[in-house]
């Protein structure tokens, strides 16, 4: 069985993301749809002493511009911002330090010697952040490509189709919000197996008042550092 899920490259996601990646051999990251306000591709919420706070990163992007075209504004200023107000809001986390390694990687970006007018594309900051949270999690896909570089076209079911096709996978993992546009009789018809994550929301101890679910990842690392929780430890699509 080659289980493959799709994912496009959003900022910091939920931990939703990284349990579809986990079970999953191949991942394919769909820098190549339009972006989207709605969309949570420069933005994503963090836990402040007021609650949960709405943290976003300006680009520049109109709603038809593809994920890997869009540009981070003042990406200097932008980014030191984030970092800070990461830093400002999390220094009391029990796993500060761990934290702060992704904080340091969006310092990094910010610091690479660009000018004022310089800009840096979304996608690449937030592939290096998801990619560097996946290893520290130790969850390895075996493979990982890029839509843009498998030249997959059209909408929907039938990116997904052609992206199992170029993975070779038999099996597709797919967000339960995603139900509404799957066709199953279709699927089947292509020897696809169409299943739907059984995420979740974690329950762990956070800063500030009482549990808010589906916060940003960085959230949870600031917290619990980078040890999946134990119930993850199971597979239980390959029975």
């Amino acid at each position: 069985m080659m289980i493959l899920t799709s994912h496009q490259p959003d900022f910091l996601p939920y931990m939703g993301f990284f349990y579809k990646v986990l079970h999953s051999d191949a991942l394919v990251i769909s820098d190549d749809v339009q972006f989207s306000k709605k969309g949570m591709h420069n933005w994503n919420y963090i836990k402040t002493p007021e609650g949960a706070k709405k943290l976003t990163i300006p680009v520049h992007a109109h709603h038809d511009t593809p994920l890997r075209f869009v540009e981070i504004s003042e990406c200097h200023y932008s980014l030191l911002s984030v970092a800070k107000t990461l830093e400002q809001n999390y220094r009391k986390a029990p796993h500060f330090s761990e934290g702060m390694e992704i904080v340091e990687i969006i310092r990094t970006f910010a610091n690479l010697n660009f000018k004022k007018d310089d800009t840096v594309p979304l996608a690449v900051l937030n592939n290096h952040l998801n990619g560097t949270i996946m290893q520290r999690f130790g969850i390895l896909p075996k493979r990982v490509k890029f839509a843009s570089a498998l030249g997959v076209t059209g909408h929907k079911d039938e990116r997904i189709f052609q992206m199992c096709e170029y993975m070779k996978a038999n099996t597709y993992l797919s967000g339960r919000g995603a139900a509404s546009y799957h066709d199953p009789e279709e699927y089947k018809k292509r020897g696809i197996r169409l299943i739907y994550t059984d995420y979740e929301p974690v329950q762990y101890g956070q800063l500030h008042g009482e549990f808010v679910p589906n916060l940003s990842v960085i959230d949870y690392i600031f917290n619990c550092g980078f040890e999946l929780p134990q119930s993850w430890r199971r597979d239980a699509w390959r029975t």
